[in-house]
């Protein structure tokens, strides 16, 4: 049985996908014939979890498409190129997401709950930002992902993008400021107890 967990219609030209990856590479190559190729040309990669990784965004991209000849390249700044397309891709511990546009700039972002980010915390969070707890620390480390992947071609740092969470809900919307160039846009989150997802579109 897939492990499909959503796949939504944000607007009539933005598409989300979220697969938890629970399946083995069996599953995937069984349920979509054509990944054989792809499989055997990330075979050589020692971790199967980033095997289960790749075939799941594959999975996911034809359940949202339809379109078995799809095929992911990447740009000079490793962001990833699908023709026809606009397509941000992020997995972490147990899932892949995909947003989907054929006119908009898309960003996602998805990570596993856990404390993790709590030790690293100092290195992005702004003075400015409220951030007294990790849970928002895991948020804002979401969220300033997504901000950085839709403003990829300015490569920006973390000092750089300052988030604010008007409210602390499960799912809603949060300011983020590109302080570079003065822009503001205001991405999406949802988040429960196993991750957090933000993403802009």
């Amino acid at each position: 049985m897939m492990a499909l967990v959503i796949r939504e219609d944000l607007s009539d030209e933005v598409q989300l996908g979220l697969w938890k990856i629970e399946e083995k590479e069996a599953y995937f190559l069984r349920s979509y014939p054509w990944l054989q190729s792809l499989f055997d040309e990330i075979l050589g990669m020692r971790s199967e979890q980033r095997r289960a990784e790749i075939l799941s965004v594959y999975a996911l991209l034809y359940e949202m498409t339809h379109d078995a000849d799809l095929r992911i390249s990447h740009d000079e700044r490793g962001c990833p190129y699908l023709p026809h397309y606009r397509i941000s891709i992020s997995h972490t511990k147990g899932f892949a997401v995909l947003l989907l546009s054929r006119d908009r700039t898309v960003a996602v972002d998805i990570e596993y709950r856990s404390n993790r980010v709590g030790r690293v915390a100092h290195k992005f969070i702004r003075k400015d930002e409220n951030a007294p707890d990790v849970n928002r620390q895991l948020l804002i480390w979401s969220a300033k992902e997504t901000v950085y992947k839709y403003f990829s071609v300015q490569n920006l740092t973390s000092s750089e993008i300052k988030i604010t969470i008007p409210e602390w809900k499960e799912e809603g919307r949060l300011v983020a400021e590109n302080m570079r160039e003065n822009i503001t846009v205001r991405p999406f989150y949802r988040q429960n107890d196993d991750y957090v997802l933000t993403f802009l579109y």
